[in-house]
């Protein structure tokens, strides 16, 4: 992982290094095994094998040649902060969480579905360190469609607001400088997560890789007394002030404060790595099972609500 086991990117994979992967993941292979297997090529010279292999990887940090020829599935760095030891292989899950770094992000979209082609209208990253919030990114985003009105009524994003926005391709670059590094944390962060992540694959063709964490998984577990766990609910528990609720950089802000409150809480109460973390807010309770509701689901609700 990158710098606090947080947010990298790496190129996008082909169907050529998803064979190589599983190739490798078996040990270590010259190039001209390599080649044979995923090519589909026996026997190829070794001279083509080289010169297959070097472009297959091209740019990409997720495989490595060792200093015997062999190409193998690069090693994890350790994660470890200026100062605080030498790199070496990183023992995943034993990072303190109040050594870690954050980045909270909120998006609003066209819609809910990026399968159906909706696009983010407004993103915010908020970086959350050594207990404090320290850097603040948002911008509106020209989604180069429509905003239907219904989304217009709830969250005040007209298209008179955006249509001289960047558009996200404009935006990814920035947008990854914030992210990177950073523990990926969101109030439902599959959403933000799958827009985020889909708009930064289209805009760059890299993928954006590393740990994720759910402020609303945390919250049922860490606070089981709340009727709910809605952003709402969180920020009025913490006494938190949403300043622009339904807005990007408004509900990216307080869930950073809320962020803050419940990693101190968290830590108050035993946990203290990030495996601790990811167990405990993962966790059901045995013999339960997540019911699914019978209602319809509506064309667009809202997820942090």
């Amino acid at each position: 992982m990158g710098l606090s086991g947080g947010i990298h990117t790496a190129l996008a994979d082909t169907s050529l290094t998803t064979r190589a992967h599983e190739y490798l993941s078996a040990g270590p292979a010259d190039s001209v095994d390599l080649i044979a297997h995923v090519c589909n090529l026996p026997g190829p010279p070794r001279t083509v094998a080289e010169h297959l292999a070097a472009a297959m990887f091209a740019g990409r940090t997720d495989f490595e040649r060792g200093i015997d020829g062999r190409w193998r599935i690069a090693a994890i760095p350790a994660v470890t902060r200026p100062g605080r030891g030498a790199p070496g292989l990183a023992e995943p899950g034993l990072d303190r969480i109040d050594e870690l770094s954050y980045v909270v992000v909120d998006v609003e979209a066209t819609g809910t579905s990026v399968l159906f082609g909706d696009r983010i209208t407004e993103v915010a990253a908020v970086v959350v360190r050594d207990g404090a919030i320290t850097d603040v990114f948002e911008t509106l985003v020209n989604p180069q469609r429509p905003i239907p009105y219904f989304v217009t009524a709830l969250t005040h994003i007209t298209w008179d607001m955006v249509k001289d926005a960047p558009t996200f391709e404009e935006v990814a670059p920035r947008l990854l400088a914030a992210l990177r590094g950073h523990v990926f944390t969101a109030h439902n962060v599959k959403f933000d997560w799958r827009f985020v992540s889909t708009e930064i694959l289209r805009a760059t063709g890299h993928r954006i890789q590393g740990r994720q964490l759910c402020t609303v998984k945390l919250a049922r577990r860490l606070l089981p007394q709340l009727p709910r766990r809605s952003l709402d609910h969180l920020a009025r528990y913490y006494g938190v002030t949403n300043k622009a609720r339904h807005r990007a950089g408004g509900d990216a802000l307080a869930t950073a404060e809320c962020l803050v409150r419940m990693l101190r809480h968290a830590n108050d109460d035993g946990l203290h790595t990030w495996a601790d973390l990811q167990r405990f807010s993962g966790a059901r309770k045995a013999g339960t099972r997540k019911r699914k509701s019978a209602l319809p689901t509506a064309a667009v609700n809202d997820v942090t609500a």
